[in-house]
């Protein structure tokens, strides 16, 4: 049994919000450099993903208390209407952008003799879609999303629940996600087998089993 992470492992999330985040400063003319503040929106996102991840704060809050940061970041100010109104104009661009890498498809497909699922964090809507419109749906039962389960990566429990619904104990189960912390971390600590899927090729982290892509995925389980 073979899981999946679907965020910067199957589709292109960061080029998605790259996108999203360059309109959004266009379209309310906030006058920063998108190139310039990116990495900086990117960790105001995770840090409140994971605040709402952990329970600690609203769907819509984590939205509002995102894009006000931004904004202010521009140096404007706004109130939480405002905010929200703006994150769904980003939402919508940032889901629309969201694409499968190339290989994606083409190793799901010589994956055809393992059963495979998701393990994700987000909205069930968020994540079916995009498995929808880059035509991945069809490849994965189960498919894990934090909100439908009340758990989240790095949770032990989420992963717990992948096995059960999968039929397959922890060890019997392999875990490929992006995030060391999220994924690689959260699977193992969980009892799966996992691999890091490491696309930035990061300073390699001792004792852990890593990928540059998901074609080399194939060579590790000896696949032709």
């Amino acid at each position: 049994m073979i899981f999946f992470d679907i965020d910067d492992t199957l589709v292109d999330s960061e080029a998605a919000h790259k996108i999203a985040v360059k309109k959004i400063l266009e379209d309310y003319s906030l006058k920063v450099n998108p190139d310039d503040i990116f990495s900086e929106w990117i960790d105001i996102t995770n840090r409140y993903l994971k605040l709402y991840f952990e329970k600690k704060m609203t769907l819509t809050e984590q939205r509002t208390s995102r894009i006000k940061e931004l904004c202010k970041i521009s140096g404007r100010e706004i109130h939480d209407e405002e905010a929200l109104l703006i994150y769904f104009d980003y939402h919508r661009h940032f889901l629309q952008s969201c694409v499968a890498f190339p290989e994606t498809i083409p190793v799901l497909e010589k994956l055809k003799d393992f059963k495979l699922g998701i393990i994700t964090n987000g909205p069930v809507s968020d994540q079916i879609n995009k498995l929808k419109d880059n035509h991945l749906i069809r490849f994965f039962d189960p498919i894990i999303i934090s909100e439908e389960v009340g758990f989240s990566k790095p949770q032990k429990e989420i992963f717990d629940i992948a096995a059960e619904r999968s039929n397959r104990l922890l060890s019997e189960c392999i875990f490929i996600g992006d995030s060391y912390e999220l994924d690689y971390l959260g699977g193992t600590n969980a009892g799966m087998k996992t691999i890091w899927l490491d696309r930035k090729k990061s300073q390699p982290k001792p004792y852990c089993e890593s990928i540059q892509s998901l074609h080399e995925l194939i060579g590790y389980l000896q696949l032709k």
